[in-house]
């Protein structure tokens, strides 16, 4: 049975027993159901785990940390959908093991979404993530950051680029290790786009002959960098 988890919004501290706020606590007792004298587990998000057990009716006891190091370093630059499919394609890039997750507004969905309002429900956001990573112990929290449009991203920050595309000649193949997968929207990418992505150093790459949904192709890209790691 998985052990109960939660994520401590601060650097784990050993010498600390009350690390935890009272609401994190009523989380642990009323909705994990963790009793006294159960064990569960404390992340930092930086890649720290501390093995806890209630000692008493609200005391901690830290029995053990341990650290790992970030195994996944691949991040995505993904377009905002619909919003099941959004945050399905959230939920699933972290599972995977994603980096950071980059976010913007296709140009050809402007008039559906902007950055503003996006930025509104950026704690949502937030909490979908913390739950992928608490449910798949990747250690590192992914970062999430709203982007206006893909002109605003700095791609100059990342050493191999992917960019999927139908139409493009190569394959993706796990031959190949990236550190920024980038997908387009429901529509593709403008022309816009496409032309200003092939300024950039990025290779451009299908995922094979069936057309992908737009949630699926950067976590199907995703799975496929990271398997050989």
């Amino acid at each position: 049975m998985k052990t109960a988890s939660i994520l401590l919004k601060k650097k784990l501290d050993k010498d600390i027993d009350h690390f935890l706020s009272n609401s994190q606590i009523h989380y642990l007792k009323k909705v994990l159901k963790v009793r006294k004298d159960e064990s569960f587990h404390v992340y930092d998000g930086s890649g720290s785990r501390a093995s806890c057990i209630f000692a008493d009716h609200d005391k901690i006891t830290l029995l053990e940390t341990s650290y790992f190091d970030q195994h996944y370093t691949c991040s995505a630059l993904v377009p905002f959908l619909k919003k099941n499919h959004f945050e399905f394609c959230l939920q699933k890039l972290v599972e995977i093991g994603v980096s950071k997750i980059f976010l913007y507004i296709s140009e050809k969905t402007k008039h559906k979404f902007s950055a503003a309002k996006e930025s509104t429900r950026s704690k949502r956001y937030e909490e979908i993530v913390e739950a992928a990573f608490l449910q798949s112990e990747n250690f590192y929290l992914p970062e999430i950051d709203i982007l206006e449009d893909i002109y605003a991203m700095d791609f100059n920050n990342f050493q191999s680029i992917c960019v999927l595309h139908q139409m493009a000649e190569v394959k993706m193949n796990n031959k190949e290790t990236y550190d920024l997968i980038v997908s387009g929207g429901e529509f593709g990418f403008s022309d816009n786009e496409e032309k200003f992505l092939k300024q950039t150093t990025a290779t451009f790459s299908n995922l094979g002959k069936n057309i992908l949904r737009a949630e699926t192709a950067p976590v199907v890209a995703l799975a496929i960098n990271n398997m050989n790691l």
